[in-house]
């Protein structure tokens, strides 16, 4: 994936909501996947001293606890994360905000995560036949009695098509000095119903890409 070194931070909140993986789905996996993951080469040779976590939301209780649970799932891979919600709280952070807060916060880079979109895909899932067995019995080559077994159908599910709505997040880190993207990943999952459980499966799909890009231990 291709994409400019630079990218300035977002002006103000995006008006989609962490309300995304709050209020999602039927759920038919547990997993979130890595979709597109890109780095900015520079960041190896950057000594950056911490990030602010920032959740994109129009819920401040999504944002609050997107941030509480990546933010812990840094530290303990030996980063130097804080959440930015008690710095400054509500839904309309500007990028005044940011660079207001990450210096507060006495760190250099923001990891701002946000809703990146829905999607819905017909899957044709063919039908089933369902067989049962009928014993036979009859005598083998040498005269001795056995009892055989032949399958018959006793049933059938017919093919039927049924939607997959899948969800997708995106984060995205900043160095706030110069606003240059250093790291960015999508990833995306079908929706469900556990929205503790689908949080969780974003996170560690963020942290398995920063693990994969050498960003964490």
């Amino acid at each position: 994936m291709t994409s400019p070194a630079s990218e300035g931070v977002p002006i103000r909140a995006t008006t989609v909501s962490l309300t995304f993986f709050l209020a999602l789905l039927f759920g038919c996996s547990n997993s979130a996947t890595v979709e597109k993951s890109w780095v900015n080469q520079e960041i190896h040779t950057r000594d950056l001293q911490g990030v602010l976590v920032l959740a994109m939301a129009n819920n401040a209780e999504g944002r609050r606890a997107f941030e509480e649970e990546f933010t812990g799932a840094l530290i303990k891979h030996g980063v130097h994360a804080v959440a930015s919600y008690p710095l400054k709280g509500g839904t309309d952070i500007t990028r005044e905000d940011v660079i207001t807060m990450a210096a507060e916060a006495e760190v250099d880079t923001v990891l701002i995560t946000l809703f990146a979109g829905r999607d819905e895909t017909a899957v044709l899932h063919p039908g089933r036949k369902y067989y049962a067995w009928a014993p036979i019995y009859g005598r083998d080559y040498y005269g001795s009695g056995r009892v055989y077994g032949v399958p018959y159908q006793v049933g059938q599910s017919a093919d039927f098509w049924a939607e997959h709505k899948s969800v997708h997040l995106t984060a995205k880190l900043y160095e706030i000095s110069s606003e240059k993207r250093l790291w960015q990943v999508n990833s995306g999952m079908e929706d469900g119903s556990d929205v503790a459980a689908m949080r969780s499966a974003f996170i560690a799909s963020f942290m398995k890409d920063l693990a994969d890009q050498g960003l964490v231990d």
